[in-house]
């Protein structure tokens, strides 16, 4: 068997960032853990089963394109009270995209980031099975 804690083997956070405007994501809904903490303070962070997006990395990290891939499991950390709300009153299942549509200035220094929600309520019924047995739904 081939050493477990070899560094090849760490299993890194996948994370979405939306470093370029036109970043995207669309997929399932997969989960939401609240009042998670964080060096700002607690914060939401979803999990969607990726269909399909891209997404840049920060300019710090490269800036790199990443293509998301279908099947992956991805998290994403909750923006602001109105972006938190829209992805509170979608169900676990329930499909889903986001958009990086801007930047616009801000009081904090950082330019915001409008990221917009979109979904046809259209419900992911494989995902929903999967998932049978589990308490997870």
């Amino acid at each position: 068997m081939s050493d477990i804690f070899d560094d090849k083997n760490e299993v890194k956070p996948q994370s979405i960032n939306w470093g370029k405007v036109g970043d995207h994501v669309f997929g399932t809904k997969a989960g939401q853990r609240g009042n998670v903490q964080t060096v700002h303070g607690p914060n939401t962070l979803y999990s969607i089963k990726v269909e399909g997006g891209t997404f840049h990395k920060k300019p710090e990290d490269g800036g790199v394109e990443v293509v998301l891939k279908s099947g992956e499991m991805w998290d994403l950390w909750g923006r602001n009270d109105i972006f938190d709300a829209q992805l509170d009153r979608m169900q676990i299942g329930q499909k889903f995209g986001l958009k990086f549509i801007e930047e616009k200035p801000s009081r904090q220094g950082n330019p915001s980031k409008i990221i917009k929600v979109y979904t046809t309520g259209e419900i992911d019924q494989e995902y929903l099975d999967s998932l049978a047995g589990t308490g997870e739904v």
